[in-house]
C-alpha cells in the first residue's frame, strides 16, 4: 500500500471528514482515519443540535438536508421552562433566515453520513478502526507523518506534507505535535452528562417535541433535544465541583435531576434509556496553538468550549473551511506558517465573541444565585417572553448577528413591552 499522502487527517468526525472533502477538491491525496469504527457515538458528548449557519456549511460541501437530519427532528420551537414559574416559547421563524427551523441531529447517524462521503472520494483513503499512536518527526523536529495500528496491533506507518489532528477536545495529536492553549476561560468549569432515551412522550398538545430548556435554579440546567420518532438527547449541565455532590455519582445526580423536573418526569414515564450516561466532568474553554511545523488543528482540537449554545458542529464545519483555505495558499507558494498563522487568526476572530458570550452564560445560568422570585416573575419573565428579545436570542444562537450586540440581562425595551403586556391583559 502506497503510504505517502499529501495531508493526513486525525480523526474523521465533522471537523475531519468535512476537511477530507475541501481538500478532495483542491486535488490533494489525504489519509483519513479514526480509531472508532463507524457507525458510532462521538467519545466526547456535544449538543446535537445545528442551526442555518452549518446546514449552509453543510450545503456548500453538497448535503441536502435529508441526508443528514430527520424531518422530525425539525425544531420550530425552543421553550424555556423556569420551573413552576413561567415558561417561554421561541417560535424559530422568528429568526427570519432563509432557514429558519434547526435540527435535532443523531450524531449516530450524522458522523457516518460525513465519513461515507469523504471515504467515497477518489482521492481519499479513510482508515476506520485505526489509531495514530506516534507523529513521525525529521532531525529538524518538522512532523513528517504518523504511526498507527489496527485493532490487531499491526504498526503501518505514512508519511505526508502536513499531518492534521481532528481528534476532539482531549486531542492526543496536539499533546504528541506539542501544541498548548494559547488562550482560554476556566473561570466558571462546568461539566456537561446526557443520554439518548427512547418513545419519550410529547411535551404538550400543542408542541409535541420542541427543544426545551429546563433551568432548575441552584447551578443545574437540562437541555433536551429531539432526534425525531420520539427520541431526544436529554443533557444535564451542572457546575464542575457538584458532579458528585452528596457522594452520588454522576449518572445518579443525572437520573435524579431529570425526575425533579415534573413535566420532564411525565414524558418520560414510559421512555426508556438506550445509551449509557456520559459525560464531561471538567469543559474548558479556549484555544490551542493550531499550526505548527508540518502540522495543523483542527475542530475541538483547537477550539473547545461548553456546548450549552450548541455551537460545535457550526465551529467545526467553519474551521475546516478556514484550514482548506490556509493549505489552498500554501499549495500555491506561501510558507506553511504563515498560511497556518493566518488561519488560526481568522478562526479565532470568528469564535472568541461567541465564546465570551456562551461563557458568560455558563455563569449566569450555572454560578449566579437564582433572583427573586418577584424578579423572575416581572423582570425575566418580561424578557424572555418579548418577541423581540426572542428574535435576538435565536438569531445569535444562528450566528446572524454581532454576538457582543446581545445581552442576556434585562434591557428596557423588554422591560416596557412586558409592563404594557400586563398592564393590557396580552400577557403570554
Amino acid at each position: 500500500m502506497d503510504n505517502q499522502y499529501d495531508v493526513i487527517i486525525i480523526g474523521g468526525r465533522i471537523a475531519g471528514a468535512s476537511l477530507a472533502m475541501r481538500l478532495f477538491q483542491q486535488n490533494l491525496r489525504v489519509l483519513l482515519i479514526d480509531r472508532a469504527t463507524f457507525p458510532s457515538w462521538p467519545a466526547v458528548p456535544s449538543s446535537p443540535i445545528i442551526y442555518p449557519s452549518a446546514m449552509r456549511l453543510l450545503e456548500e460541501l453538497g448535503f441536502a438536508e435529508e441526508e443528514y437530519a430527520c424531518p422530525e427532528a425539525k425544531v420550530t420551537h425552543v421553550v424555556m421552562d423556569m420551573m413552576g414559574k413561567f415558561q417561554a416559547t421561541f417560535s424559530t421563524e422568528l429568526m427570519q433566515l432563509d432557514r429558519s427551523y434547526i435540527y435535532g441531529i443523531d450524531r449516530h447517524k450524522f458522523d457516518t453520513v460525513l465519513w461515507e462521503r469523504a471515504a467515497s472520494l477518489p482521492l481519499v483513503t479513510a482508515r476506520d478502526n485505526f489509531g495514530m499512536t506516534d507523529v513521525l518527526k525529521d532531525d529538524n523536529g518538522r512532523v513528517t507523518g504518523i504511526v498507527g495500528r489496527t485493532e490487531s496491533r499491526t504498526e503501518e506507518r505514512f508519511q505526508a506534507r502536513l499531518v492534521v489532528g481532528a481528534d476532539g477536545r482531549f486531542s492526543q495529536a496536539a499533546r504528541k505535535f506539542g501544541s498548548r492553549p494559547f488562550e482560554e476561560l476556566n473561570d466558571y468549569p462546568s461539566a456537561s452528562f446526557h443520554a439518548e432515551w427512547e418513545n419519550v412522550g410529547r411535551y404538550s398538545e400543542t408542541m409535541q417535541y420542541p427543544a426545551a430548556l429546563f433551568q432548575m435554579g441552584n447551578g443545574y440546567s437540562l437541555l433536551c433535544i429531539p432526534l425525531g420518532n420520539g427520541k431526544y438527547i436529554i443533557a444535564n449541565y451542572l457546575r464542575t465541583a457538584d458532579v458528585n455532590a452528596g457522594g452520588k455519582k454522576a449518572e445518579e445526580t443525572y437520573l435524579d435531576n431529570l425526575q425533579k423536573v415534573p413535566r420532564l418526569r411525565e414524558q418520560l414515564k414510559n421512555a426508556r434509556r438506550v445509551t449509557p450516561v456520559v459525560g464531561v466532568r471538567r469543559i474548558d474553554n479556549g484555544y490551542r496553538q493550531a499550526y505548527g511545523d508540518g502540522w495543523a488543528l483542527v475542530g475541538d482540537a483547537f477550539h473547545y468550549e461548553s456546548p450549552l449554545d450548541g455551537q460545535g458542529i457550526y465551529n467545526a464545519l467553519l474551521a475546516s473551511q478556514f484550514l482548506a483555505d490556509a493549505i489552498a495558499e500554501w499549495q500555491a507558494g506561501k510558507p506553511w506558517l504563515q498560511a497556518g498563522a493566518t488561519y488560526q487568526q481568522r478562526f479565532y476572530g470568528s469564535s472568541i465573541a461567541m465564546l465570551k458570550q456562551t461563557v458568560k452564560r455558563v455563569q449566569q445560568e450555572l454560578y449566579t444565585s437564582p433572583p427573586p422570585d418577584f424578579v423572575v416573575n416581572t423582570l425575566l419573565r418580561w424578557m424572555l417572553t418579548d418577541p423581540a428579545y426572542q428574535q435576538q436570542f435565536l438569531r445569535y444562537l444562528a450566528r446572524a448577528i454581532d454576538p457582543t450586540t446581545f445581552s442576556f440581562s434585562p434591557t428596557p425595551g423588554p422591560i416596557m413591552r412586558g409592563l404594557w403586556r400586563d398592564i393590557t391583559g396580552k400577557r403570554r
